[in-house]
């Protein structure tokens, strides 16, 4: 009876952590409702989508607010919003598709692209754009003060060619560059021999079951659109875009929250399981600070044998974070329609809800964590 007994127990322990594995990070909806509903109280103003998924199942979905103030259409999980930089990591997935099939190297130079490069530039490599190692001038403080049309990833091309000089000796220290990632865009369109939009549907989106999420043109048809707003004092000003709202590879792809979840767990539970994601993930990644490192579209955090991964995107009407867990397969991810900081004190409440640790050490969590990467993209 007592051998019967021990049995018992410990099947019923088994069953017990095998449930308990099955369910996954713990997260209490009711609260995570109400904490967020703290900080986004209005329903009539733009707003925002939060989405949580684990396993590759959404576990929590939270949306609030106007996706167009004209139309008053409701921010819902299948709105689509500017990613700004979280669109880094397309970009940089592109990059390592043509790795793959043997089209570029990560040692290939500017040079190798394009003619007429100053000395300074010819031989920056992919690598060092990859990884924001190539001091190379920041494109905004290039752009004429009185240009009005949208620049394109080719006139961010033909501003850093008149240009003879570099922030430091390229490979020598981390600078966070949007110019970086235009410029690989361009190399993608190279490369391919196709444009950036349609190697990004044709290669990335479409098999991975993505099949509205674009990267904008200014002629994209891009359904349930979120549109872009700043607030100023006690209303929202129509702030959609902007001189640099159209380049590509920095900054252009739009998705939605099902959808970025879609992309985000192909690269967590896939991409970043094969041998050459995993060889670049761990050896060649730039320092940034707090423990933190950078590569491929992401900020990197390692800890206790696990590894967040992190990014933000601040945008004329738009700021977003993400968030991803590779240890628990865990996303987590906030898109806003509304260029206020109000998303730091909101996502940072939505991570001590979930009991789930800021991704950098020391005096790092000090700040927000949104707060932290908005300091890095200000160098």
């Amino acid at each position: 009876m007592q051998h019967f007994s021990i049995k018992y127990l410990k099947l019923v322990l088994f069953f017990m952590c095998v449930t308990s594995c099955a369910m996954g990070q713990k997260i209490n909806k009711s609260l995570l409702n109400k904490t967020l509903s703290s900080y986004y109280p209005n329903e009539n103003e733009p707003g925002i989508v939060v989405a949580i998924s684990q396993y590759g199942q959404i576990r929590y979905q939270y949306a609030v607010g106007i996706a167009d103030l004209k139309t008053k259409q409701k921010i819902t999980e299948k709105t689509h919003f500017r990613m700004a930089s979280v669109s880094k990591q397309v970009t940089a997935q592109a990059i390592c598709r043509l790795f793959n099939q043997g089209k570029l190297k990560p040692t290939d130079p500017l040079g190798l692209f394009w003619g007429n490069l100053s000395v300074a530039l010819r031989n920056i490599t992919v690598s060092q754009l990859l990884l924001h190692r190539s001091g190379i001038m920041d494109y905004e403080a290039l752009i004429p003060i009185d240009r009005t049309a949208q620049v394109s990833d080719q006139d961010v091309l033909n501003y850093v060619r008149q240009t003879d000089s570099l922030y430091f000796p390229a490979g020598s220290q981390f600078r966070y560059s949007n110019t970086g990632y235009c410029l690989l865009a361009l190399i993608v369109e190279k490369a391919a021999k196709e444009p950036f939009v349609a190697f990004v549907k044709k290669h990335l989106f479409l098999p991975n079951g993505i099949r509205e999420g674009t990267v904008y043109t200014a002629d994209a048809d891009i359904p349930n659109r979120a549109l872009g707003y700043h607030p100023k004092e006690d209303t929202f000003l129509f702030a959609d875009q902007s001189v640099t709202s159209a380049t590509q590879g920095d900054g252009g792809v739009y998705l939605s929250a099902l959808e970025y979840h879609q992309w985000a767990d192909f690269l967590l539970r896939k991409r970043f399981q094969q041998a050459d994601i995993k060889d670049l993930l761990e050896k060649e990644r730039s320092v940034v600070k707090d423990g933190v490192s950078y590569n491929l579209g992401w900020f990197i955090y390692p800890f206790d044998k696990n590894t967040l991964f992190f990014h933000s995107g601040e945008s004329t009407g738009f700021h977003n974070i993400v968030y991803l867990d590779k240890q628990k397969e865990l996303i987590v991810t906030l898109f806003s329609n509304r260029d206020d900081l109000r998303i730091a004190e909101a996502f940072d409440a939505l991570l001590e809800e979930m009991k789930l640790r800021k991704p950098m050490d020391g005096s790092g969590q000090n700040k927000t964590v949104f707060g932290w990467l908005n300091a890095v993209y200000a160098n």
